[in-house]
């Protein structure tokens, strides 16, 4: 199997069968997703949203190519979220995937249809090379 198909193929099981933490009911997912399978779906899904949810200090000292920043800590981090497309897969991360996790779950509740947690967070982003933009 191809490369090209092998990531379409992963894709579209992550996202039709039991996936982790899945709410079929509502037609929404929401995934853990590893560093590999993460970046994967960040190139095979277009249209997504990469949200980083660390401080703006954090944020500052690095974050992953293309991210937009809401700090998860702000006052008004819902009235935030609330901003966005729900409709528009967003892949969220924070240092370590506590915050993201915590977000992600938030933001499922929302009624987000497509939310995915990168595991480990940038932290793990780093330990496997990937690029990280200063």
């Amino acid at each position: 199997m191809s490369g090209a198909l092998r990531s379409t193929v992963l894709v579209l099981g992550m996202l039709t069968a039991g996936c982790q933490a899945q709410n079929t009911q509502r037609g929404i997912v929401s995934l853990d997703v590893n560093v590999a399978d993460f970046e994967m779906m960040m190139d095979t899904i277009t249209n997504g949203l990469l949200l980083d949810v660390r401080t703006d200090n954090e944020f500052a000292q690095g974050h992953l190519y293309g991210a937009r920043q809401i700090d998860f800590y702000r006052d008004d981090f819902s009235d935030e979220l609330e901003k966005l497309d729900k409709e528009q897969p967003v892949f969220v991360y924070c240092k370590s995937g506590n915050r993201s996790g915590k977000a992600a779950k938030q933001m499922k509740v929302m009624g987000f249809t497509a939310v995915y947690n990168l595991e480990g967070g940038i932290g793990a982003w780093s330990k496997r090379g990937k690029p990280i933009a200063k």
